[in-house]
């Protein structure tokens, strides 16, 4: 009887350790922030309608590619690109995806991110969404994510002054 006593003192002592211990690692945890990205100096390229096109003929989930951007780096550039799905509302945010390639106009992308990998049938890149350039392509596309063409003209459009400053472009 007097070493069950033990035994019960022991466990209740790992369990107390264990708490302590997961209750320091979820702190640690809850005070990591997401990298920021100085989206000025990035050099964020729109994708051209060709380029999504493209990748497009891979795509197996039911929906389309939009807001599409691109950075350049050592000769690799990465395309990053929202998924709308049909069944998706027309400002509703979609999953980002993102390739890889060394020709912009050619016909060889390779998946990045899960994402593309899941919805897609580009093959795997050797490299993952932490390479120089894969996360600041999708920091790129995630500012116009749930944005519609007629609204993203829009806003450039009130950038430039083509249209009044106080016009509302949420709703295009």
């Amino acid at each position: 009887m007097r070493q069950l006593g033990g035994v019960r003192r022991w466990s209740a002592a790992l369990i107390v350790v264990g708490f302590v211990l997961l209750a320091g690692l979820l702190a640690g945890c809850s005070q990591m922030k997401n990298p920021s990205y100085d989206l000025g100096s990035l050099g964020c390229g729109t994708a051209t309608p060709d380029t999504l096109a493209t990748i497009q003929t891979k795509v197996t989930a039911d929906g389309t590619l939009r807001n599409g951007k691109v950075i350049t780096v050592g000769g690799q550039s990465f395309v990053s690109a929202e998924l709308h799905r049909r069944t998706d509302q027309p400002h509703e945010k979609g999953d980002i995806l993102t390739w890889v390639t060394k020709d912009l106009a050619g016909d060889s992308y390779s998946s990045v991110d899960i994402n593309a990998r899941q919805d897609s049938d580009w093959p795997d890149a050797d490299i993952t969404v932490t390479a120089p350039g894969a996360r600041e392509s999708r920091a790129c596309t995630a500012t116009v994510t749930g944005k519609t063409r007629a609204q993203l003209k829009c806003e450039t459009d009130k950038s430039n002054g083509s249209v009044p400053i106080d016009r509302d472009c949420s709703k295009l």
